[in-house]
């Protein structure tokens, strides 16, 4: 039998090449270690645009913003003009604390004397609340500019190194490990720049088709709640 399907011997070779292997997390490493503080700042730019898709996301829940039990709720303001009472509903939506909630209270309040005029203010109300529910997604979009533009610097900054390793050497040859390493940082900012471009650009358009189809749900069910709550209900103005 030859020594190299011995057993004995192969193991031990195998567990020396498996710890002169670096592992995933110090290629990583390795990778950003060679941006400098260009790299750095393009780390700190993917945590924020990571940040900012996670607020995004977890605001932007449709049963958090507009709660099924809040819409049926609303859609039985007939069943509640039967009974002549629309305060029980009024309470309820008090208590939810949820963005169609606090609209649905305004619309039902009684303190319209026209379909008109409620219908305009609940939509200035509407668009604060839609406001509200972006906080986080204008920063994916400043992310978009700045982390291909940091890339840029990086690669700007590892051609001017790669230029000066020129007759850098001891007899005036150029020093090519030296110029090796500055085409490598070039690079990799470039590379790790556009890593965190691409995803901001698609978490940004998600997100934003996300809030433009929420709005249009919103102001679907507030057109129809209003609609309701004035056609069953007779609101007169308090004297003054």
């Amino acid at each position: 039998m030859s020594s190299f399907t011995n057993p004995l011997l192969v193991a031990p070779l195998l567990a020396a090449a498996e710890k002169a292997a670096p592992s995933g997390i110090q290629l990583v490493w390795d990778f950003l270690a060679t941006g400098g503080f260009v790299m750095a700042l393009i780390v700190v730019c993917s945590i924020s645009a990571i940040t900012a898709s996670i607020l995004a996301w977890l605001q932007l829940r449709e049963h958090v913003i507009m709660p099924s039990s809040v819409i049926s709720q609303l859609r039985s303001i007939p069943s509640y003009a039967l009974k002549g009472d629309i305060r029980p509903l009024q309470e309820f939506l008090e208590k939810d604390g949820s963005m169609l909630s606090r609209l649905g209270a305004m619309a039902i309040s009684g303190a319209f004397t026209s379909k008109q005029e409620c219908h305009a203010a609940c939509e200035i109300k509407a668009r604060e609340e839609i406001h509200k529910l972006e906080r986080g997604i204008p920063l994916l979009e400043v992310m978009v500019s700045v982390a291909p533009l940091l890339g840029l610097l990086g690669t700007t900054a590892g051609l001017v190194g790669m230029f000066s390793a020129f007759g850098a050497g001891g007899d005036g040859s150029p020093d090519t490990g030296a110029i090796a390493h500055e085409i490598g940082v070039a690079l990799r900012c470039t590379i790790a720049g556009l890593f965190v471009a691409v995803p901001s650009v698609l978490a940004h358009t998600y997100f934003t088709r996300r809030v433009d189809a929420l709005a249009v749900k919103v102001e679907s069910i507030m057109q129809e709640t209003i609609q309701h709550f004035y056609q069953h209900f007779e609101v007169q103005r308090p004297a003054a």
